[in-house]
């Protein structure tokens, strides 16, 4: 598709959007603007209807087109921005960039590999191997104001003993 028909297509569509049609009208303090060529521009960049899809062939003049490579999210949407503007714009770049099939094939991933997974050892006896961790900030409850949790690994039984900070002693625990 070429940009002239895209923009015939976008001036076809101006009249039945809800939001353009909301800016239709010359208001002089307006940063909208009806230009002689038929396109409503907000400051410089042309407003695209949600219709006929036309953010997607936008998009594609802009991603997918010879001369510009697939570049990832921040280059399109910066190259998407220059001329064209629409609601939600960002996230529709996001999703279309992460389903474009050619970069997900040409693109390397730019994180460290996977490493493998190896499972926990079983223990041989209840109790024998034990996790433990602390809910703390809680509003306090008859002056406590956290709990330790005790999870025994092979049964998954668990011991939760209440636990009451004063600034001058330590923490004593009431199971």
């Amino acid at each position: 598709m070429d940009i002239e028909t895209l923009h015939n297509n976008i001036c076809s569509t101006l009249p039945s959007d809800l939001v353009a049609s909301n800016h239709l009208d010359e208001d002089p303090t307006s940063r909208w603007k009806l230009g002689k060529d038929g396109l409503l521009r907000c400051d410089t960049r042309i407003y695209v209807p949600k219709a006929n899809n036309l953010h997607l062939k936008v998009l594609q003049y802009k991603h997918d087109h010879i001369l510009s490579g697939h570049f990832g999210q921040n280059k399109t949407l910066r190259q998407v921005r220059r001329e064209y503007v629409w609601p939600n714009l960002r996230t529709f770049v996001q999703h279309f960039c992460n389903s474009c099939v050619i970069c997900k094939r040409t693109k390397t991933p730019r994180h460290k590999p996977y490493g493998l997974l190896q499972q926990l050892l079983i223990p041989k006896r209840p109790w024998n191997s034990i996790s433990m961790d602390f809910i703390e900030q809680l509003p306090p409850s008859s002056g406590y104001t956290s709990i330790l949790v005790v999870v025994n690994q092979l049964s998954k039984q668990v011991i939760f003993c209440w636990l009451c900070y004063s600034h001058s002693a330590l923490p004593q625990c009431r199971a």
